[in-house]
């Protein structure tokens, strides 16, 4: 089987311990996780828009990682500065808004999300668990990297989530290489099950949009 592509959203490292953790996190991934991690900066450079590049790149991926920590420290603030819900801010700790917008990308295009918040981060915008992922907190380290529940927990969410969607991908392209005279009973029940799903349904229906 291909090996899953995973795009990591990471802000650019400013120390030395974050860009460890992101080559320690790219060595994970790719020994223990048999999967191929792309980052904007490091091995997909854009020529132009990155909003374009980062929308490329994830559409040739099976899944997305967001790596979530301190961009901005806020020591005394306030938010809603004025208002009735005034609230005063002391020591927030706040990502990038990159994580946001390739979060959100991500979602468009019905990509599996699993989220690393570094601890003590703000939690806002996509930024926090939701029904359809989970957010591991934890210390940006390699030695976190090591803990069994962090490697079990990623591997589960590579199985169970990245590589189907990894299957169902490859599926409907050997679809789109058929006519429908080449179906064969199994090819139906495949394609019968693919619809069935949000994904399967949209990239199906522009298949059969281009077989008619």
């Amino acid at each position: 089987m291909p090996t899953p592509r995973i795009f990591i959203s990471m802000g650019t490292p400013y120390t030395e311990a974050y860009a460890k953790f992101r080559d320690s996190l790219e060595d994970f991934l790719r020994g223990q996780c048999q999967s191929d991690p792309r980052i904007i900066g490091k091995n997909e450079y854009p020529t132009g828009s990155p909003i374009g590049k980062i929308a490329e790149v994830m559409r040739s991926c099976d899944g997305v990682m967001i790596v979530a920590y301190e961009r901005k420290y806020v020591e005394t603030g306030t938010e809603r500065r004025g208002g009735a819900n005034e609230t005063h801010l002391t020591g927030e700790i706040y990502t990038t808004p990159w994580n946001h917008i390739e979060s959100a990308i991500a979602y468009s295009l019905g990509l599996p999300i699993y989220i690393i918040a570094q601890k003590g981060l703000k939690e806002e915008g996509l930024i926090e668990t939701k029904t359809d992922w989970y957010v591991q907190k934890m210390d940006l380290t390699t030695e976190s990297l090591r803990h069994p529940d962090v490697i079990g927990s990623i591997q589960a969410w590579i199985r169970e989530r990245v590589a189907i969607r990894k299957r169902r991908r490859g599926a409907l392209q050997g679809f789109a290489s058929l006519k429908i005279s080449d179906f064969t009973m199994e090819d139906w029940a495949l394609l019968g099950a693919l619809v069935s799903t949000s994904f399967g349904l949209g990239v199906a229906a522009t298949h059969w949009l281009h077989i008619a």
